[in-house]
């Protein structure tokens, strides 16, 4: 079963310190220090500079900074803005959300995303978890009247997004607690949730129903639907979600556009080896809050 960062087991021992000459016995040299990277910013709780890397890694900082650029370049890990530092990449999250399976968990997606939205007119995104908060891993843009624009990589609210509720109700009440604090949370619009209680309260629907809905709680004038993706274990690794503009042209309601949501999600999953035929997604959401030792 797929572990987000903040539950693996056991302790990280980070990659160990390179000769600075870069000599091995075999494979690869650059290949090895790009996996050796990807394994120390993967075990750093967060973003990670190149002098650090360098440090670490005991290479120049110039053979790092022309390792981190590529991948980069390739989704494998991203910079961020405020700091400059490096962290896990939407491309690697993909890979470790889905093992062997993540190129087609990945190309089926997008296929999903794309189809929604051009078929019906809906933003379409997959989340995961990620350091205790929501990450976009792919995002689809509608041409319809509300284009909502949203960077991969980026993070979204846990308790205003149908896809966070969704990623929330995989937890047990307890870790979903911890994600969302106790104290009162931001009002994003005059909709959201702000009381933590309420919130977790809420999730034992989404966990009965199998899916997400919010109504203008994340931004005014737009719904969202949000279902889980799961492995073959049942667990739920990402969320597929939709959004859309509350008078749609179309006539799209929360209703009408939950089972577009609820059944793409399932096709995604059966990439994964889950969403066996005729299993509802309630059903897989509860089971995984019962392996984690809630109370439903």
């Amino acid at each position: 079963m797929y572990r987000y960062p903040e539950q693996a087991a056991g302790p990280r021992r980070p990659a160990a310190a390179r000769p600075r000459d870069g000599r091995r016995p075999s494979g690869s040299q650059s290949l090895e220090r790009g996996l050796d990277i990807l394994e120390m910013i993967e075990a750093e709780s967060g973003d990670i500079g190149v002098r650090e890397l360098a440090r670490r890694l005991g290479l120049s900082p110039s053979i790092v900074q022309r390792l981190v650029t590529s991948l980069a370049a390739r989704g494998y890990i991203e910079k961020s803005r405020e700091t400059a530092r490096y962290r896990l990449g939407p491309r690697a999250m993909i890979l470790g959300a889905s093992g062997e399976r993540g190129v087609d968990y990945a190309v089926t997606a997008r296929r999903e995303l794309e189809r929604l939205a051009h078929d019906y007119r809906l933003n379409g995104f997959v989340s995961v978890l990620r350091g205790g908060r929501a990450v976009y891993l792919l995002a689809v843009q509608a041409d319809g009247p509300v284009a909502i624009k949203v960077n991969v990589g980026s993070e979204m609210p846990l308790h205003s997004t149908a896809a966070g509720k969704v990623l929330l109700a995989s937890l047990d009440d307890a870790d979903a607690r911890k994600l969302v604090g106790g104290r009162k949370l931001a009002a994003i619009t005059p909709q959201t949730i702000t009381d933590p209680a309420q919130l977790v309260a809420s999730l034992a629907r989404v966990r009965r129903q199998g899916f997400a809905t919010v109504a203008e709680e994340n931004i005014p004038g737009v719904l969202s639907v949000g279902a889980p993706i799961c492995d073959r274990s049942g667990a739920v690794v990402a969320a597929l979600s939709v959004a859309f503009p509350k008078y749609l042209a179309a006539g799209l309601t929360l209703q009408s556009a939950e089972p577009l949501v609820t059944a793409a999600a399932l096709r995604v999953s059966r990439t994964l080896g889950g969403g066996a035929l005729g299993t509802p997604s309630a059903m897989r959401l509860t089971a995984n809050g019962e392996r984690n030792g809630g109370k439903r």
